[in-house]
């Protein structure tokens, strides 16, 4: 007997189905979109635990004959293409049919349907792939397609479902993201039998995206139109100092489909490159216009992704269509730029200034007396390969000088008795050690003294915030959120739901009084998605790593002398200064024999 065998058409699907259908929100991506190219103007989708239970989906779209109904659940079945070439332009979000036999593979399926004028509809139900029963139906025009208990035949895969609140999670992202490409469609969202979303059509984007996005980002909206080489480029973009720490509050759209496509992002956030802080992205809503036949939509099973003919004309108009809208709206932030300033100009090839202090004949900062820096005596010139000799500060025996700036494997390193030169860029530190040239982070300095100070407090009592902070969350966030919460609560953090993605924060830990609740928080849910904490010490530690960027000196910031010495003092006090928060080092030594050689003079 030979060991190739034709697989059973049943387990064919099922095979096929996984391509298509990976989880319940896969389910209503497909049946909504299936929807929207019927041309309905109302959706309802209905949810029971998380869609794995029971997923409804009914709309008011043309409908299906009895024929069409049957062949809807054929393989390979559609009403959207007839040849070959109408592959090179498809402009539906899908074939009409071509997802309902892989989901009724995969689960026990039921299609309601009735054209338009027709007196009946059909209704079919399906098995894990096997048609039960078919049937004629009194039903209102349109469909509605009913899926129960998803992979109940393929135990290997319904396992790996997660829980309802991660699944409900999922399914409200694709259902913002379509909500936002259809704003003339009355979408509803319904969880438990509860309404979740209710979004009555309305005519334009911006009321639909002021719904989905809240009113913080809706009030800083600002239009983006734009046309170049056949590509339009249209949407919505909020300030720029609204930053989020992921890409959740980034939607792009090519031709009407949600994409996450990692060319666009990179386009977006190159136009931002100047206007945020590194690491951080920007809020905006992007409908990216493409003549069918120069982008294939097919390269990705679930369509997620797609490939453009064209891609440099895409970005280069996607970037010019940024620039041109972000111009206009700089004024209402500066257009300060938070990036570290790079070391030589691209245009001219000159060095950044160096910010200095004034100094009198003998070398000394002239504003502010000796014994109160705590510099080190002037060192003399160095000898060609020869350090320059260290000189203790005054009551210091000389037998004990200072470990060397940057050796982090020294547990009695002092940054504050080395000589101050200046500041470098208003981001760097310069010193002078035995070593060489010693360069300090300011802003990864203060991160790690901030962190220091938070990470060894105990907290447990909140306190009371003087009005309510409310933080508006995305639903992945927002289902993380709580599922923290009754850790938070441990740590002292009050928080209740305030409706769809809001929460009130009304207290706070001690510890974390200073800082601004709702925006370490929002910051916080990225690193604790990554990180997973286990404890409420972990996400003290987890709490702590965030607030410390939000309340540390910034890279370009000019310091004052005194700022500078209490920053070396403290970061002397603390038992790691080494790095920053983030594992990044926070000190850098150029040594003496680089510096001679460099002028040739070793």
């Amino acid at each position: 007997m030979g060991k190739i065998a034709i697989l059973p058409d049943i387990l064919c699907n099922q095979i096929a189905a996984g391509e298509v259908v990976e989880r319940p929100s896969a389910v209503v991506k497909e049946l909504v979109e299936n929807s929207i190219d019927a041309r309905s103007t109302k959706i309802s989708v209905s949810l029971l635990d998380g869609g794995r239970r029971e997923i409804s989906v009914v709309d008011n779209g043309c409908g299906m004959s009895p024929e069409d109904s049957l062949l809807s659940l054929e393989r390979h079945a559609t009403s959207k293409i007839r040849s070959i070439e109408d592959l090179d332009a498809i402009s539906s979000l899908g074939f009409r049919g071509e997802a309902l036999p892989s989901i009724a593979a995969v689960s026990r399926f039921e299609l309601n349907t009735c054209e338009h004028g027709a007196l009946f509809g059909t209704s079919i139900r399906v098995e894990g792939g096997v048609i039960k029963d078919v049937r004629e139906k009194g039903l209102p025009p349109g469909a509605r397609v009913l899926v129960r208990d998803l992979f109940f035949c393929l135990p290997a895969r319904r396992k790996f479902l997660r829980k309802a609140e991660t699944e409900l999670a999922y399914i409200t992202d694709q259902f913002l993201r379509v909500s936002l490409a259809n704003p003339h469609i009355h979408l509803q969202l319904k969880s438990q039998e509860k309404m979740v979303y209710d979004y009555p059509g309305c005519e334009g984007l911006l009321p639909r995206a002021s719904r989905v996005l809240g009113a913080e980002v809706a009030a800083s909206l600002s239009p983006v139109d734009f046309e170049a080489s056949g590509i339009a480029v249209s949407g919505l973009i909020a300030s720029p100092d609204i930053q989020r720490t992921n890409s959740q509050g980034l939607f792009l759209f090519v031709n009407g489909r949600a994409v996450y496509d990692r060319l666009l992002q990179r386009a977006v956030l190159t136009a931002y490159e100047a206007l945020i802080t590194r690491g951080k992205y920007p809020v905006a809503v992007l409908f990216v216009a493409v003549p069918p036949e120069r982008v294939d939509v097919n390269v990705h099973p679930a369509k997620r992704e797609v490939r453009f003919r064209h891609p440099g004309d895409v970005i280069s108009t996607v970037r010019t269509a940024l620039f041109e809208a972000l111009s206009k709206i700089r004024p209402k932030f500066g257009g300060v730029s938070h990036r570290q300033p790079e070391i030589f100009s691209r245009q001219t090839q000159a060095p950044f200034p160096r910010t200095t202090f004034p100094r009198t004949d003998n070398g000394n900062v002239a504003d502010c007396p000796r014994q109160t820096l705590g510099f080190s005596k002037p060192a003399a010139p160095a000898p060609a390969l020869a350090p320059a000799p260290w000189t203790a500060p005054a009551g210091e025996p000389e037998e004990n000088p200072p470990a060397p700036a940057g050796d982090t494997s020294c547990a009695e390193i002092s940054f504050s008795k080395l000589n101050l030169i200046g500041q470098l860029a208003n981001s760097f530190i310069l010193l002078e050690s035995i070593e060489g040239l010693v360069l300090i982070d300011q802003h990864a300095a203060h991160e790690r003294i901030v962190f220091s100070g938070l990470a060894g407090k105990k907290t447990g009592e909140g306190q009371l915030l003087t009005t309510a902070a409310i933080v508006d969350l995305l639903p992945k966030e927002g289902e993380l959120l709580k599922s923290l919460l009754p850790s938070l609560a441990a740590l002292g953090f009050e928080i209740e739901p305030f409706g769809g993605g809001s929460f009130a924060i009304h207290a706070a830990p001690a510890s974390l009084s200073r800082f601004s609740p709702e925006e370490i928080l929002r910051d916080y849910l990225r690193y604790a998605e990554e990180e997973y904490p286990a404890n409420e010490g972990d996400i003290l530690l987890g709490l702590a790593r965030t607030a410390s960027c939000h309340g540390s000196v910034r890279a370009g910031q000019k310091l004052k002398v005194e700022e500078i010495k209490q920053l070396l003092e403290t970061l002397d006090s603390i038992d790691t200064p080494f790095t920053c928060p983030h594992g990044r080092p926070l000190s850098f030594t150029l040594p003496y024999d680089q510096i001679y050689r460099f002028f040739k003079r070793s």
